[in-house]
């Protein structure tokens, strides 16, 4: 079928303002302001058709809904054997074609904090390893010739290698801090399984409002976030006052009014899928496992269908069964995204924890403060923010920024807009 010869394409239509915000027709997940100088976006030919997901991937690989926008494009990322990986992605005018096959990097985010690397060497292997990607940096770039901020990319990372795609340099040897991450809204996407189906990619509007409820460690972390969820008279259930069950508990409530769920605590990554926890450091009694939550039903989740912020060290990382050989990864996104969640913020390895509280603050800020911008345009406004600002000699503490800034990814639609609405207040008032 013929896309209406392009007035509005599906993306445009699907994200008409809500009455009374008289804000202008742009994409949710288009900057508020410009991250770089792109060219103006050219008409697309009246004759250029969207491909189906079944014309661009396999049957079934993604579960979307709709025929894809032509400013959405999705990058695949498959394994190859057990140490090699080969990329391959499309959209509605330009195709990624299947890429030879390269050997795995000997690198996670995870990995390399957790062997103390600097965060220099860090920046240094992904831009070597950007170098040897040119044929996805060249279909990036071409993407952002034609659609510029307009343009989103949905990477469906299928392996458990964890290669921090949001780095990649665009151009690792002329301009250094052209990362994906920063001058592309981003989003990530797999498969969840919920109940007997597949959970959808829905790649329209949709907005999350309701109350704020947060579980917060104050015994451990001293979170100044917690002043901006008051100011939100957000219900916080504080490890100080609370046991975490009686958060959980609130989870499972029949309640329908709820738009962001915060939780900042700590967290492990266990080689056993069911011990992944988030919660105490110090009292294990105080830790909700991947394993006990599986079978809980969160009807709370389920009714209000809001964003979940996982503060947590390593809550963005996923791994198969280690007993089914399987793609399918499991993990906290999963696990919220299947009881309910329209989309999940986590983290790809431990975080600082100074740092992020004061990420926390400043998503809760913009999000008030460009209240039509989408979690993942969000997102990718705070870390241009940080490279803007990146100085030619910088610190450790900011060396450490730059790389934690990169350590939180969206998995979700890429059109979802959270509103929160300070009481007595509008939206960004």
């Amino acid at each position: 079928m013929m896309v209406d010869k392009f007035k509005r394409s599906l993306t445009q239509r699907a994200i008409t303002s809500p009455t009374g915000l008289g804000r202008t027709k742009k994409l949710p997940f288009e900057a508020a302001q410009a991250a770089a100088p792109t060219p103006t976006t050219p008409a697309l030919p009246e004759d250029v058709e969207t491909e189906t997901e079944e014309k661009l991937f396999p049957p079934n690989e993604l579960y979307i809904t709709m025929k894809l926008p032509p400013e959405v494009a999705i990058l695949h990322i498959y394994s190859n054997g057990a140490d090699e990986y080969a990329l391959w992605g499309g959209n509605a005018v330009a195709k990624l074609s299947q890429t030879k096959p390269k050997k795995r990097p000997p690198f996670s985010l995870a990995l390399i904090v957790d062997k103390k690397l600097s965060a220099k060497q860090i920046k240094n292997d992904m831009n070597f390893f950007s170098f040897v990607n040119p044929e996805l940096r060249k279909w990036v770039k071409g993407l952002r010739s034609r659609f510029g901020g307009q343009l989103c990319l949905v990477i469906a990372d299928h392996t458990n290698y964890e290669i921090p795609w949001e780095m990649v340099e665009l151009s690792p040897e002329e301009s250094p801090h052209e990362y994906l991450g920063t001058l592309v809204t981003t989003v990530r996407w797999q498969k969840f399984i919920s109940g007997d189906d597949y959970l959808m990619l829905n790649l329209q509007q949709e907005q999350c409002c309701g109350n704020v409820i947060a579980y917060v460690l104050d015994t451990e972390l001293n979170g100044s976030e917690v002043i901006d969820l008051e100011d939100l008279k957000a219900v916080i259930y504080r490890s100080s006052k609370h046991d975490i069950n009686e958060f959980k508990a609130h989870l499972e409530r029949n309640e329908s009014s709820c738009g962001f769920i915060y939780i900042s605590c700590h967290g492990d990554f266990r080689e056993n899928i069911f011990e992944i926890w988030i919660g105490s450091e110090a009292n294990k009694q105080q830790r909700l496992k991947y394993g006990d939550l599986r079978t809980h039903h969160f009807n709370l989740l389920k009714n209000s269908q809001g964003i979940v912020f996982i503060n947590a060290c390593h809550s963005g990382r996923h791994k198969p069964h280690p007993y089914i050989p399987s793609d399918y990864q499991m993990g906290f996104v999963e696990l919220f995204m299947k009881k309910g969640a329209r989309g999940v913020i986590g983290t790809l390895a431990p975080v600082g924890n100074k740092y992020g509280s004061e990420f926390a603050r400043d998503l809760i800020k913009a999000s008030l403060r460009s209240p039509n911008l989408s979690v993942a345009a969000l997102l990718r406004e705070l870390r241009f923010k940080m490279i803007k600002n990146f100085p030619d000699q910088p610190t450790k503490e900011q060396w450490e920024s730059f790389i934690y800034t990169f350590m939180y990814v969206y998995y979700g639609n890429p059109m979802t807009v959270l509103r929160l609405i300070p009481p007595g207040g509008q939206n960004g008032v």
